[in-house]
């Protein structure tokens, strides 16, 4: 009978004890040190700035019309007359445009933009109240022109190389017209020469200096970004993010089963990604309008602007925008495209995205002043060429960087200045022309 009772006691303490353990498992509460307020999957934000339409669409020329035709010494002189130009209040803006697109005068100042900007932005860009009635039409020119009557006022014109209608303003400001006059009138201005590219194509015409121009060469560094802030962005549950196999092409695949993440190598210590979501409704494009606010919102929604970047290309119809990395107001270019930022809309969706995972930082102490030839001469020597080249396949010639690597060193880059032309729709240095040219000649 003891041994029954002594038996039952334990039995009942195993099962008190097992009540007790499993409350003490569904109750606990471990104590962990704090982490960050912002964990790894709620990081959204690359480092880099926030900016504003002004902030990416600057002009490619800025060109004084007189008796010549001439252009600031630098870019830096140039962005900042436009800076003052875009502070300027308009008095008036006509609502409707009208067709003479030959009645711009002289003298005045020509501001080339990089793309066709649509009317309804110029408030955007320029000290223009209110622009929501205007037509749904774009430019590409506008012209400062400075009326030669008693009033000293500025008639704005904005034009464009695909219409003839004008869309007309008015500044009258005393001081603005005495600071486009002394600009205009100023004898250290480079001069420079327009030459058409195509004789049956008028508007298809560029500014090419006629002197030699100093430009200073740069070494910069290179830093890695963190990717996971936009993991976070592109794809809407991260945690159901996985790693494909890859072939030599690629560093790094990741898939969500429906997105696509690509890494490239790009230099020795940078990656270049490009995302791709394929469309999965019926398609609904994005006015020229819409699809450059909601490609700055987007960018700006992950702090995703980490160096100078340009608008460089649009196109309502590919529903595709385009910038390029700027430094010192010229653009930059390398051999992979690794400097630019490059998007794809569909159904009014990110469809596509290919940008740098790294920016450029600290420049070193500037090298030598880099001596370039005229641009003029630029165009001689293709001209002289044509045997070997087809001049109809030039669409473009600008000065910029080229951005290479720094041999023997892993994270320092090399900006160097030259001449650069658009051929057959791909930029390319001058220094290419030249060997393709030398071997042909050769050969």
């Amino acid at each position: 009978m003891n041994l029954e009772k002594l038996k039952t006691a334990v039995l009942v303490i195993l099962v008190a004890t097992s009540l007790g353990l499993t409350f003490a498992l569904w109750t606990y509460q471990p104590q962990y040190e704090e982490t960050d307020e912002i964990t790894y999957l709620e990081e959204n934000e690359l480092d880099g700035e926030q900016q504003t339409i002004s902030d990416v669409i600057s002009p490619k020329h800025i060109i004084f019309h007189n008796n010549a035709h001439t252009t600031p010494r630098s870019k830096s002189n140039e962005q900042q007359l436009f800076q003052e130009m875009s502070d300027w209040a308009f008095s008036e803006l006509d609502q409707y445009p009208s067709e003479d697109a030959s009645s711009v005068w002289t003298p005045n100042v020509e501001v080339v933009m990089p793309v066709s900007v649509p009317y309804e932005m110029i408030n955007q860009l320029f000290n223009v109240e209110d622009t929501t009635n205007l037509q749904n039409e774009s430019f590409n020119r506008v012209f400062f022109q400075l009326t030669q009557g008693s009033e000293e006022q500025i008639r704005v014109s904005f034009t464009s190389d695909t219409h003839d209608q004008v869309l007309n303003g008015l500044i009258e400001s005393v001081s603005a017209y005495e600071h486009l006059q002394s600009y205009i009138y100023d004898d250290n201005m480079i001069p420079v020469e327009k030459v058409e590219l195509h004789e049956d194509q008028p508007t298809d015409y560029v500014y090419l200096t006629q002197e030699d121009t100093t430009v200073t060469e740069h070494t910069v560094l290179i830093d890695e970004l963190d990717d996971q802030p936009l993991k976070n962005v592109l794809f809407s549950n991260p945690t159901l993010i996985s790693q494909q196999n890859t072939g030599d092409d690629y560093q790094e695949v990741l898939t969500d089963g429906t997105r696509l993440l690509r890494y490239n190598n790009a230099f020795s210590t940078g990656r270049y990604i490009s995302y791709y979501k394929p469309p999965t409704q019926e398609l609904s494009d994005l006015s020229l309008m819409e699809l450059l606010n909601r490609s700055v919102e987007h960018t700006n929604d992950y702090n995703g602007w980490t160096n100078n970047f340009n608008v460089s290309q649009l196109s309502e119809q590919n529903q595709m925008i385009q910038y390029r990395l700027h430094q010192n107001g010229y653009p930059v270019f390398d051999d992979n495209q690794y400097v630019t930022l490059r998007q794809e809309w569909a159904n009014q969706e990110l469809q596509l995205l290919k940008r740098p995972l790294f920016k450029l930082t600290t420049p070193f102490q500037d090298h030598d002043e880099v001596e370039l030839p005229s641009g003029v001469s630029i165009y001689d020597y293709l001209e002289s060429s044509s045997q070997e080249i087809s001049l109809s396949l030039v669409s473009d010639i600008k000065m910029g960087y080229q951005l290479s690597e720094e041999e023997g060193s892993s994270n320092v880059l090399f900006l160097e200045p030259t001449w650069f032309i658009k051929y057959a729709g791909v930029w390319r240095p001058f220094g290419y022309f030249e060997e393709r040219i030398t071997l042909q000649e050769d050969g």
